[in-house]
């Protein structure tokens, strides 16, 4: 990406310089002027070579020259020549923006705004659009897209206005680039093709360049391999035949990445060497960082370390070289994660603790999670908890600024480090965290799918019907020359072809309307997917199993206190028959305090096995399925559920009991999924007879029984209430998403037809229900054994 936008500034940068706006006064300003345009020139060309301090110090010097003419009564009174002198401030003010391009986004953006201001007082708006492509190349360099694309836009509309073909199609490329990045790949191959089709007349072979690679990257997206490579070897050809060595290596740089991505890893590293050798003998200092990188990387993958590590290390070279501090933590985030597979943990953590300080100083908050997790990994490895915590919890400080699933490891890893450190407490709740957090990614990463799959789609839609368009077009172009041909012949024959070409036209259009409508299906159904997988999120909640968990241990931990209590007075007790030497006494408060220590001992693996038990439903298994007593799961949800729901209403009462068959086989499933229909089906019977305990009858006592029993090769579940029950017009419609008979903001619709899915389509099941309306209802689920 960085070639990419280094090669459109250079363009620009051509522009800029070959678009003067009169012809140099003949006068002794001229000398003043010429040294503007040389420092400015400089301060680009130290730009191209990412040596951003070289090129601020020359754009400065530019600046300040610039100034001292602008103050000067001779200039103010000359409408042109001052107008020529705002120009050189505007650009030297671009390049001071350019100079902030990786330090401070902010700053650079202000700086260029300032010359766009500046520039709007000359009415250049040739002037104006460079400025806003340069603003966009930024902001894209720092990956704010949305943004770029919004000055690029600017610049397209600019230069439609003025008429400038070459400036059109230049702006058409930098849009589509953006468009890309934003997954767009349809519109971003149109506008290609448009900037194509505009340079090819022009015979602007720097932009036919841009765009050939352009639309390499956008087949790479869409994997669409072959069309990548082709696209980029029509680039190499024109390099290949102006001898332009850097241009080469830049196209075995881009081919190689494209091997790489497909799965071709020693086509891959081929390129990409020959890349670096061409490299090496250039200035080309970011470039050379990006291929030992890629190199480095690729050797990686193969389980070639040691040659991996050699490889990041001089890429680390350049990236210091050239001063890039993002790319300097990267380098040194590839050697420590390596580092750790030879492995040379100390090496590692030397890296982890570089990359932490790079990131901190930057502001960078991926770098400073990732390096802080590795550090946390590492120290847990060694059983140094509490010095993995403290990363861990610098990890958790920065995880606002980095992405969602590292912050799923950070919870995670917390967890276990006060596990083992024997807080289980703050090990509990932050196992909860990452529960919530790991929902939250699952929902994330399956959204971030589907995009991804809906703009496949959207492009090869797109192209299909581009396709079937020119096929048309050829279609029409050859029926019309045959129709002229006949019409000189025959006129009567040519009216009959006329009136077969409208037909042929109709129905074309009726497939084509046909082809439409089908699109809109498909990417409608994407688009409910979509909403259901946002609804799908609200599952994530442990709410109600909090509370339940809460009681549960209560019990234990009142009798342990209440045992250390009495065992405090003992003490005090013994202490006395010790003065008074009566053995008699001391041995019957010795039998006292060993019974007490049982007790508190038996107490202590009371609770202790609660805390294990949720940390195991907690775990993450998706799909994964295992030995589970039902029994066990029936009965540890059925009193969660009951005290759960008594610890969000006082008021609440009922009966539970739950009837099992002690000779019921362990049954390999998903534990925490079957856990999950449990609590739903439990958690609506409760609510059953609840509603029913409202209506005040006479003589009604809330009762929930779940029962479990084998049948033949079957588990059944039943799950039986006394509440109000289903009527029979909905009883047909429980089981469809979103559809609740719950009271507005007590539910959403999703829980039995996500228990449906579960029992269904997760475990080759069956679950029904049978109700009737005043009595009661029972749902009953059907597992085979063998599952």
């Amino acid at each position: 990406m960085k070639q990419h936008l280094i090669w459109l500034i250079l363009f620009a940068g051509f522009m800029f310089r070959q678009t003067d706006l009169v012809a140099e006064p003949a006068n002794s300003f001229s000398i003043d002027t010429n040294t503007i345009h040389a420092l400015n020139d400089q301060a680009y060309e130290y730009y191209y070579v990412s040596n951003l301090d070289s090129c601020y110090y020359y754009a400065l010097k530019a600046l300040n020259l610039t100034d001292s003419l602008l103050q000067l009564e001779s200039v103010k009174s000359n409408p042109q020549y001052l107008n020529r002198c705002r120009i050189l401030k505007a650009r030297s003010l671009t390049n001071i923006g350019r100079s902030f391009s990786n330090k401070d986004l902010e700053r650079a953006k202000d700086t260029l705004l300032s010359a766009l201001e500046i520039v709007g007082k000359t009415g250049n708006e040739q002037e104006e659009v460079n400025i806003y492509a340069t603003i966009g190349n930024i902001l894209s360099f720092n990956s704010r897209y949305k943004a770029a694309l919004e000055y690029y836009l600017k610049a397209l509309e600019l230069s439609r206005k003025l008429g400038n073909r070459a400036s059109y199609a230049e702006q058409l490329t930098n849009v589509s680039i953006t468009q890309r990045y934003t997954g767009n790949y349809g519109e971003s191959l149109a506008h290609l093709m448009e900037a194509l089709k505009i340079s090819e007349e022009l015979k602007d072979t720097a932009n036919i360049i841009e765009i050939y690679l352009a639309m390499g990257f956008v087949y790479i997206l869409v994997e669409q391999w072959d069309e990548a490579l082709k696209s980029q070897e029509k680039t190499l050809e024109i390099y290949k035949l102006i001898n332009d060595s850097t241009g080469i290596a830049r196209i075995y740089n881009d081919m190689g990445v494209t091997e790489m991505w497909s799965g071709n890893l020693d086509k891959a590293l081929e390129l990409h060497r020959a890349a670096l050798k061409i490299r090496l003998n250039t200035s080309e200092i970011y470039s050379t960082f990006a291929s030992y990188s890629y190199i480095g990387r690729i050797l990686e993958e193969k389980g070639d370390y040691k040659a991996a590590v050699d490889n990041y290390e001089k890429g680390l070279h350049y990236a210091q070289i050239a001063g890039f501090k993002i790319g300097i933590a990267d380098a040194r985030l590839n050697l420590g994660e390596i580092y750790l597979k030879l492995p040379d943990t100390g090496k590692a953590m030397q890296q982890f603790n570089k990359v932490w300080d790079i990131s901190h100083d930057v502001q960078d908050g991926t770098g400073e999670v990732r390096s802080a997790i590795q550090l946390a990994s590492v120290y847990l490895n060694r059983d140094q908890h509490r010095q993995a915590l403290n990363w861990l919890q610098k990890a958790e400080n920065a995880a606002s600024r980095a992405p969602l699933i590292y912050v799923k490891e950070i919870y995670r890893k917390i967890a276990e480090s006060y596990f083992q450190l024997g807080d289980f407490e703050n090990a509990y709740l932050n196992r909860v965290k990452y529960d919530e957090v790991k929902d939250s990614v699952a929902v994330s990463e399956n959204m971030e799918r589907i995009t991804r799959l809906t703009n496949k789609l959207e492009f090869e839609n797109k192209i299909a019907l581009q396709k079937e368009s020119n096929e048309k077009m050829m279609a029409l172009q050859q029926v019309k020359i045959n129709r002229e041909r006949l019409t000189r012949n025959i006129f009567l024959l040519g009216m009959l072809l006329a009136v077969g070409l409208v037909i042929i036209i109709f129905v074309r259009f009726m497939e084509k309307k046909k082809l439409n409508r089908r699109l809109n299906e498909t990417l409608d159904n994407l688009r409910a997917t979509q909403s259901q997988l946002v609804h799908a999120e609200k599952m994530a909640s442990l709410g109600e199993l909090t509370a339940g968990i809460a009681h549960e241990i209560q019990n234990p931990l009142n009798f342990v206190n209440n045992f250390s209590e009495v065992s405090k007075d003992l003490l005090e007790e013994l202490a006395e028959a010790i003065q008074k030497g009566d053995t008699e006494e001391i041995q019957a408060i010795s039998d006292d305090l060993k019974q007490n220590l049982d007790k508190i001992n038996q107490h202590g693996k009371r609770a202790e096995g609660i805390v294990k038990g949720m940390l195991q439903h907690s775990r993450s298994r998706s799909g994964q399925k295992e030995a589970v007593d039902i029994n066990k799961l029936a009965d540890e949800y059925l009193r969660l559920a009951y005290h759960g729901l008594r610890a969000k209403d006082k008021s609440f009462n009922a009966d539970f009991k739950l009837e099992a068959d002690e000779d019921l086989p362990e049954v390999n499933l998903v534990a925490q999924d079957i856990g999950r229909v449990m609590l739903n089906l439990i958690n609506n019977a409760f609510f059953s007879v609840s509603e029913k305990t409202k209506q005040s009858i006479i003589g009604y006592k809330p009762v929930v029984i779940v029962k479990t029993r084998k049948l033949n090769q079957q588990i059944e579940i039943r799950v039986n209430d006394n509440g109000t029950g289903i009527p029979e017009e909905i009883r047909a419609k429980i089981f469809q998403p979103f559809f609740t008979t719950k009271p507005t903001g007590q539910g959403t619709g999703l829980g039995l037809s996500m228990s449906y899915d579960i029992i269904t389509k997760g475990h080759g099941g069956k679950i029904s229900v049978e109700s009737k309306v005043g009595e009661g209802s029972e749902f009953i689920i059907t597992l085979n054994e063998n599952k």
